[in-house]
């Protein structure tokens, strides 16, 4: 609360500050303007007076135009209809023009030394009328100006506000849809545990130990949604000592890397589902083995990422609902998405040899900084 009334105060005071500059050179010109006319009509000039009268006068503005300023800001918090509103600042700037003129008027006489013209105060209504055109559009400059400000500010926050209010909903949506994939492959996993219970006790062992060391990396990167990508090869290698121990040697995996990855990111957990995905799916009676290829390739902006099998794969009525059955590749699929937008690509194709083609193309992301958040990496996925 204390922060949003010292931000307002702040604001304020620029506006304020904008208006007394333009309020300052209009008195400068008018000084000038006097000056010449005096020169001009051949009438004596003194600049100690003129300066005077300049500086009164801008005291004067100054005062009136802050009055301005907050009584604007007041109407803005008020809900009325737009010709109620221009009517009551037309009745408002006459009010002031009067009060305006009267106090420089009043304020002259007591700097001005005794003597010379008597003054009269019905004059002043008519010295006033040959001066309210200047003070009322003075006003609803000042009002105009006003508006204009406080509205742009109010747009600016408004903006800055729902762009927040989308990071947020981005982060929530990411993290409940990385939340979805834990549990998914760790049933998996359990499962393929239980099936060696009774096979091979030291297989399914040592398959329970490589799974606590691969839940630890895991849960190490639970609030990550980009991490390096030699991180992430390292989480996979945990999942396919795992899936080795269980299928011997009817399973081949083979990781091809080229180009540089120093510092390169990814979306956590992005391969592993994929890869669960070839071998779930890759056997069958008639592929009783299956090897799987990984391909990961940088280039200059962007990362190329290509996982194949040769295994069972789909056919063509499957293909068009590949996207929309499996938890491992909508999820993949969402997550691209909500990162990178339009800025990727994401296809699972049959294999012209048979087996399944997953293929994805990211933008680059590189980090300096292992410990910087991979929050606020997304949000510079996100900005063009």
């Amino acid at each position: 609360m204390q922060d949003t009334q010292v931000k307002r105060r702040e604001s304020d005071l620029r506006l304020i500050l904008v208006i007394s500059v333009v309020f300052t050179l209009s008195q400068i010109i008018t000084f000038f303007r006097v000056y010449a006319r005096n020169k001009m009509d051949g009438l004596p000039i003194v600049l100690e007076d003129m300066l005077t009268e300049r500086l009164l006068s801008w005291i004067i503005g100054f005062v009136f135009l802050v009055a301005i300023v907050k009584t604007t800001r007041r109407f803005l918090l008020e809900k009325r209809s737009w010709v109620l509103t221009i009517t009551i600042h037309m009745f408002i700037a006459a009010v002031f023009s009067f009060l305006w003129y009267s106090t420089y008027i009043f304020a002259m006489k007591l700097v001005t030394p005794p003597g010379g013209e008597e003054f009269i105060y019905y004059d002043l209504v008519y010295w006033f009328l040959l001066n309210f055109d200047k003070l009322f559009l003075m006003y609803l400059s000042t009002t105009i100006i006003t508006y204009a400000y406080y509205y742009l500010q109010r747009d600016r926050d408004n903006k800055i506000n729902q762009s927040r209010m989308a990071n947020q909903l981005l982060e929530a949506r990411l993290k409940m849809l990385k939340s979805q994939l834990h549990p998914h492959f760790l049933f998996n996993t359990l499962n393929s545990i239980t099936s060696l219970m009774d096979l091979d006790i030291k297989k399914a062992k040592s398959m329970t130990v490589d799974l606590a060391d691969l839940l630890r990396h895991v849960l190490a990167h639970k609030d990550n949604q980009l991490i390096d990508l030699d991180e992430e090869i390292e989480i996979l290698s945990k999942y396919i000592d795992i899936e080795k121990t269980r299928f011997s040697d009817d399973l081949e995996v083979n990781m091809h890397m080229e180009g540089d990855f120093q510092g390169v990111q990814l979306p956590s957990l992005l391969l592993q589902p994929l890869v669960e995905n070839s071998i779930k799916h890759g056997f069958s009676r008639r592929h009783p083995s299956i090897k799987v290829d990984i391909y990961i390739k940088r280039l200059e902006n962007c990362l190329q990422i290509t996982i194949q099998d040769n295994g069972h794969g789909f056919t063509s009525e499957e293909a068009a609902a590949v996207f929309e059955k499996g938890t491992g590749i909508q999820n993949t699929k969402q997550r691209l998405q909500s990162i990178y937008g339009d800025q990727h690509i994401f296809s699972v194709t049959s294999g012209e040899a048979g087996g399944v083609n997953n293929y994805i193309e990211i933008p680059v992301v590189l980090t300096t900084n292992r410990k910087r958040s991979s929050e606020s990496a997304v949000r510079e996925v996100l900005t063009p």
